[in-house]
């Protein structure tokens, strides 16, 4: 499997951040859940088979019912991306006050995948490939749906 490399590492003006990574401060409010939760089950071993309690009280807590298929979703993302992934894929810790280059690009596919599907596939080519990028929209397209992303 080739998901994984996690932490922090490199200069920057937070410690332990990532060089060339961008503030977390610019996402919104479930843009930051979203992330915190992905960063969260990352950790998780088998990877998308264990649940995280701590994400799965906060997803409800921030989503309601929404809450529970969004977690699921979330999973599912991590499995597929784990096995369409071209290269490493670089996640922050779930504290890291750094958003990673690669992080951006998910988010980027995930603001797009409702409105723009292909441009969210083209998105997700450096870290799944064509054929990677395509499986995993219908995904994204769900989770946006359900934390209601525009």
């Amino acid at each position: 499997m080739m998901f994984g490399e996690f932490g922090g590492g490199g200069g920057g003006e937070f410690p332990g951040a990532w060089p060339g990574g961008i503030a977390l401060a610019g996402l919104s409010a479930t843009q930051a859940r979203l992330l915190w939760a992905l960063r969260r089950m990352a950790l998780m071993q088998p990877l998308g088979r264990a649940r995280c309690h701590a994400v799965h009280i906060a997803l409800q807590q921030d989503f309601g019912d929404a809450g529970q298929g969004i977690e699921h979703l979330l999973r599912c993302w991590l499995v597929a991306l784990s096995r369409h992934a071209a290269r490493r894929v670089v996640i922050g810790e779930p504290a890291c006050p750094m958003l990673m280059p690669d992080e951006a690009r998910l988010l980027l596919a995930l603001r797009l995948a409702v409105r723009d599907p292909e441009a969210a596939a083209m998105a997700l080519v450096p870290l799944a490939g064509g054929a990677g990028g395509l499986a995993i929209v219908p995904l994204l397209a769900a989770v946006a749906g359900l934390a209601e992303i525009s």
